[in-house]
């Protein structure tokens, strides 16, 4: 006894809103829910506007065909609406770039090839930056070389366009590198200042007006010490 193969079955797709297919059925539903609206409304109605007017057949026209375009106005209206939600057209504004690659490569420890991505989004976007930013990060706390980090640093400063937050920690950034890493209070002190001048209300500002005037004191007792320091007592010489 042959056996009978097994019978396939298929599923019904499923409708995917937006598709041509439920655009074309939501279409039909709302010009059916139209008409139905005009028959049940449009006749009270043309009975109505026909008394008022002594033509009842005109009245029967003009009630059925007035509750129709309302009806059918407010659903295209509505199935513009959704349209939006289901198609957009992409002008509004776009999702911000997440730099999903690169961080991915920072986060396993590819920090060359996390800086080779980064160098990439910044051909993409000059204008950012959150990737100058992570580049100069990655130089001074990964990679230990702080002469390319204040490089990068420079760059962000000079190529992108930094939210205030970004100029802020730019500045400070830049003059803890001279300050704790390299021992450089007088190459902080132009980052310093800019940052007091720019943003005095701030705490970054207030901090960078102390530590700038920690500088200043220090570099004025170094004049002075120069300053009172005694003279070298001549030598004795030969008399001729």
């Amino acid at each position: 006894m042959a056996l009978e193969p097994p019978r396939r079955t298929f599923s019904e797709p499923k409708k995917i809103p937006g598709s041509p297919r439920e655009v074309d059925s939501a279409e039909q539903a709302r010009k059916l829910h139209a008409w139905a609206w005009s028959i049940y409304g449009g006749i009270p109605l043309g009975l109505s506007v026909g008394l008022l007017m002594n033509n009842l057949l005109l009245g029967l026209f003009l009630g059925p065909l007035f509750i129709y375009g309302v009806v059918a106005g407010i659903a295209a209206i509505s199935g513009r609406g959704a349209a939006v939600l289901y198609m957009p057209s992409g002008a509004g504004t776009p999702r911000k770039k997440e730099f999903s690659r690169a961080k991915a490569l920072e986060i396993r420890g590819d920090f060359e090839g996390a800086i080779a991505a980064y160098e990439t989004e910044i051909l993409d976007a000059p204008h950012r930056g959150e990737p100058y930013l992570k580049i100069a990060r990655m130089f001074r706390d990964e990679l230990k070389d702080t002469e390319a980090a204040v490089m990068w640093f420079r760059r962000a400063q000079k190529e992108a366009k930094l939210f205030p937050g970004e100029e802020i920690r730019t500045h400070r950034e830049l003059a803890e590198i001279f300050l704790h890493i390299r021992g450089e209070p007088r190459k902080a002190a132009p980052e310093l200042a800019r940052l007091a001048e720019a943003f005095p209300d701030t705490p970054d500002g207030e901090w960078a007006a102390r530590e700038l005037g920690l500088i200043k004191e220090a570099m004025a007792d170094e004049v002075r010490a120069q300053g009172a320091r005694p003279q070298e007592p001549p030598e004795d010489r030969p008399k001729s």
